[in-house]
């Protein structure tokens, strides 16, 4: 019986420190906060594929130097 009750209680402590660390952060929020808009004037919405091509032509040369065979180098070995 005793092991049933120190089980018991094991359990319901441990429901307890949960409810706790997870409703804090639910409780601490205020219902009447305003979401920013979403559609703000100040932000640029144009295209950015220049950026992402340079960014691809960047990787893909990083990785071609970096998987080079190393038998095809034109440094002198001596």
């Amino acid at each position: 019986m005793k092991l049933w009750t120190s089980r018991l209680l094991r359990l319901g402590l441990l429901i307890v420190f949960m409810l706790a660390t997870f409703a804090s952060p639910a409780m601490a929020k205020k219902g009447d906060e305003k979401l920013p808009p979403y559609d703000v004037d100040g932000i640029s919405h144009g295209k950015i594929w220049v950026q992402w091509v340079f960014a691809f032509l960047f990787v893909s040369s990083c990785m071609a130097i970096a998987f080079k065979n190393p038998h095809r180098s034109s440094i002198e070995r001596t």
